[in-house]
């Protein structure tokens, strides 16, 4: 291993933890490198944010559907529907009216989508719009639809495939692999829940 070699002869010590450090220097040339190397790099400083852990509120058990946020053309979008049943992502017009985007960002082009009762919804068109989680910005494809919603976003099979993502309404939540390691995005019961009694009660507005 090059980056091995590098280290017996003193170089990149700066990029090592003091703990990997002091390894090596009381190991001496014996050390094994590569258990320097599988040490965490030394943190310039340490950002305090809350996340999760056996404080999170966590309502088990549940039949609950996986609703996350995620930052959509610049805007961080709360009621975002993950499921896995359709070939399309979808964006209320509510919601695409709501990032203030430019009405040329919209393609005019109509779509038929069949509901489950054989209804059909034509779609006034479709846009490409980044979608960022957990450091990967993915340009998606949605198609626009004016009709009244609890959500704001679906995204379906295109967006989840194209993440290599693997979601789970039982965990609430969804992972996906990154240059970075395996991240994961936690969804929101109350929200999850809150969209299904506005759905069930025929409400356009979130209660």
């Amino acid at each position: 291993m090059e980056v091995a070699e590098l280290l017996k002869k003193g170089y990149l010590r700066e990029f090592l933890s003091d703990k990997a450090k002091n390894l090596l220097n009381k190991e001496g040339p014996g050390l094994p490198i590569e258990a320097a190397l599988a040490l965490p790099p030394q943190q310039d400083r340490v950002i305090h944010v809350i996340t999760g852990g056996s404080e999170e509120k966590f309502l088990t058990p549940h039949h609950d559907a996986l609703v996350i946020s995620l930052t959509i053309a610049n805007c961080l979008v709360k009621r975002i529907l993950v499921d896995n049943g359709s070939s399309s992502n979808i964006i209320f017009h509510s919601a695409f009216a709501d990032l203030g985007l430019e009405p040329t960002a919209l393609t005019r082009k109509a779509t038929p989508l069949i509901g489950f009762s054989g209804e059909v919804k034509q779609t006034l068109g479709d846009v490409l719009l980044p979608v960022y989680a957990e450091g990967v910005n993915q340009a998606t494809k949605f198609l626009v639809v004016d009709c009244p919603s609890s959500y704001n976003v679906i995204l379906e099979r295109p967006w989840i495939h194209d993440m290599g993502a693997v979601p789970s309404t039982l965990h609430q939540m969804v992972k996906f692999p990154t240059p970075w390691g395996i991240k994961a995005v936690k969804g929101y019961q109350e929200n999850a829940r809150s969209c299904y009694q506005t759905t069930l009660k025929g409400k356009s507005q979130v209660l």
